[in-house]
């Protein structure tokens, strides 16, 4: 009965896990950086590494203060050390160096990932890993002639640039016909977030940044417009009124957005107004620059120090975290294998041991950088593992008893669990206590997170 009840319990959750896990963290690689050079001189390719080797730290970290720390700047000299390969690649970009302007060559300089995590962890400073949060971006922004959805390429490229720096993948809607019909312009100024997060579907991203922006001399950007669907009239903001999807402003809007034409230059300083949504968070924040360029890259910084908070590996006094995972839909040889290739592979995880294998599924104890929270910020980055637990974290997983239960194990392939058995003899599975106690009452012996392997 228990295993026909665990099947049927992994079905459904499995579902569930499915609808609530449609996106996906995106790799990024965070040890590469690219630059121009005179030259394929040893010379200039050092200079160009310490050039590039402050980017490659803040991006690791996810810190824009890490060029502060003493053992960063001890390091900075000796930058290709760090190196493990260079390449080099024709560029029609020109440089100008000591008053003469030549043709640029590319160089792309990789970093050793050892190296540089050692020398995190020697600063005390964190570690962001490689898989972070696709970010989609939509922007609105109000001149002299209205509400543009669609802002200059310069704007973009902008926006880009300081995102590669950082290390935050971003992506941008299509902006064709569909997107008209779900999301105008004035929807996005009033914030409506509802609309934002329906049209924002498509795309599956982790996290949804809307950006509202507009020159200093067209006054304040309005707070967002709180809309009751069951009201009889729809609430209009003294400067925007948030109208029908197919209304003459959407059609207008997807004109403008096909169209190139340009739109009026206009002068700063700017004001931006910026809402990140991501899980159940919301986090604004608002700037003031100059220009347009400046309040893109800060926008980025802000979001990026926003998910560095959330998913780098701090380093801590409390050493290595114990932390107990089971594992269900391990249902042979090479859903095992694939789980513990997994779990091996994840920067926070320092060790990863099985415990147990049988028809409920695996056991594994974690040694881990990091806490429960932050593994499970982890994985639900991954796709890989979808959770049985309630997302709050101190709530014990609920197993409902299904009547009239057959005791046969349905789905599960007794040959498969004995190839299991065969190879778990091989693996010297340790006992089934864990050597240190972890502090939360989750991720325990007695209460370990539950999970279901996605195929």
């Amino acid at each position: 009965m228990l295993h026909s009840l665990f099947i049927r319990l992994l079905v459904c959750s499995l579902v569930s896990g499915l609808a609530g896990m449609a996106s996906a963290g995106q790799k990024v690689d965070i040890y590469r950086a690219e630059t121009l050079v005179k030259s394929q001189s040893e010379s200039e390719r050092n200079a160009a590494a310490r050039a590039s080797f402050g980017e490659v730290i803040v991006r690791v970290s996810g810190l824009r203060s890490a060029l502060d720390n003493p053992a960063i700047k001890q390091a900075l000299p000796k930058a290709q050390n760090y190196l493990f390969g260079f390449s080099y690649k024709s560029s029609p970009e020109k440089i100008t160096a000591d008053g003469k302007t030549v043709p640029a060559i590319g160089l792309q300089l990789n970093y050793e990932p050892q190296a540089i995590e050692q020398l995190l962890r020697q600063a005390q400073l964190p570690l962001w890993p490689a898989t972070r949060p696709k970010v989609l971006v939509w922007l609105v922004a109000k001149d002299p002639s209205g509400l543009r959805l669609v802002p200059e390429v310069t704007d973009l490229q902008a926006m880009q640039m300081q995102a590669q720096y950082r290390g935050l993948p971003l992506s941008f809607p299509r902006m064709d016909l569909e997107d008209s019909l779900s999301l105008t312009a004035d929807d996005l100024w009033a914030l409506d977030v509802e609309k934002i997060k329906t049209a924002s579907l498509r795309y599956k991203a982790d996290a949804i940044l809307v950006g509202r922006y507009t020159p200093y001399s067209l006054g304040p950007i309005p707070p967002a417009v709180k809309i009751d669907p069951l009201a009889a009239e729809t609430p209009v903001n003294s400067e925007v009124a948030v109208t029908n999807p197919v209304s003459s402003t959407a059609s207008s809007v997807a004109a403008d957005a096909l169209d190139a034409t340009p739109t009026p230059v206009v002068q700063g300083p700017w004001l931006g107004d910026w809402q990140l949504l991501h899980a159940s968070n919301s986090q604004v924040f608002a700037d003031e620059t100059p220009d347009v360029k400046s309040l893109f890259a800060l926008a980025v910084d802000r979001a990026t120090d926003y998910f560095a908070d959330q998913y780098a590996i701090m380093p801590t006094g409390q050493g290595p975290q114990i932390i107990m995972l089971r594992i269900g839909n391990i249902i042979g040889f090479g859903e095992f294998k694939q789980a513990q290739a997994y779990l091996d592979e994840l920067a926070m995880v320092q060790r990863m041991e099985v415990v147990k294998v049988n028809a409920e599924g695996m056991l594994v104890r974690l040694t881990t950088q990091g806490d429960v929270k932050l593994l499970m910020g982890t994985l639900a980055l991954g796709r890989r593992l979808a959770p049985l637990q309630s997302d709050t974290m101190n709530e014990t997983p609920a197993v409902a008893v299904v009547a009239g239960e057959t005791s046969s194990a349905q789905g599960i392939d007794a040959d498969a669990m004995a190839e299991l058995d065969q190879a778990l003899a091989s693996e010297q599975i340790p006992g089934a206590q864990p050597a240190v106690a972890p502090a939360p009452d989750i991720g325990t012996i007695e209460n370990p997170l539950m999970y279901v392997w996605q195929k």
